[in-house]
């Protein structure tokens, strides 16, 4: 037998051991539509999806009561210490990094619940670098403003942050941030909800994500946070 052909007969034969034992695989697991629904049932956010279930079960487990301030977002929000920067109040950080406006509505209504006074929504900057669509982004945030429907939540749209492209590549672009931002705008006027425009105090003269604020290009350092806050206390 040539050389080419016994080639050819092994490869054939590892291929076929391969399906094989993958359809043994499916089939021990639950089928197919079991695989199916695993896959239909994965949070919206392309990372992380541990961490994702992890803090989404924290949340809901938490005994907190008598919340006075919610901070709701991604990874933004996840980094933020805002206990610290309000020590009289009851505090709860919400944020989980590479989430986006689905994966919040997906999870609000622990939050929900426990009728915060104040809510400050922070969401976008992932659904643009996954390219989420601008009406299925829309239509997340328009959901995400009904839950508090009938609440004594005063809930705050705050704008999604301007990107450092210099930093942190061209993966966001800052017109796509202005973009999703209108749709923000948008919903908070409609709703009849005050929208928080944070561009102003963090951008540089270029329209950039101020490199004072940020290491990365995306998130904030301390300084930040000392700006973000500073503002939602003038509100």
């Amino acid at each position: 037998m040539e050389k080419g052909n016994l080639l050819l007969i092994i490869s054939l034969f590892l291929n076929a051991l391969l399906i094989g034992t993958g359809g043994y695989v499916v089939h021990k697991i639950g089928g197919v539509e079991f695989v199916k629904t695993k896959i239909q049932s994965t949070p919206p956010v392309k990372r992380d999806a541990a961490y994702y279930f992890t803090k989404k079960s924290v949340f809901e487990h938490s005994a907190a009561s008598d919340v006075d301030i919610a901070f709701i977002g991604d990874s933004i929000t996840d980094y933020g210490e805002f206990q610290e920067y309000f020590p009289d109040d009851v505090v709860l950080n919400r944020g989980i990094r590479n989430d986006v406006a689905k994966g919040v509505l997906d999870r609000l209504q622990e939050v929900v619940d426990r009728d915060p006074k104040v809510a400050y929504l922070m969401i976008g900057v992932n659904d643009i670098r996954y390219g989420t669509d601008a009406k299925d982004y829309e239509s997340s945030v328009n959901a995400i403003v009904e839950s508090f429907a009938g609440k004594e939540t005063k809930l705050f749209i705050q704008s999604i942050l301007p990107v450092n492209n210099g930093i942190f590549g061209n993966e966001v672009s800052n017109k796509k941030v202005k973009q999703f931002n209108d749709i923000l705008k948008r919903i908070a006027d409609e709703n009849e909800i005050e929208y928080i425009d944070l561009h102003p105090s963090f951008t540089d003269k270029s329209g950039q994500l101020d490199k004072k604020f940020t290491v990365d290009g995306l998130h904030l350092n301390g300084k930040g946070y000392d700006v973000w806050v500073e503002r939602l206390r003038t509100k």
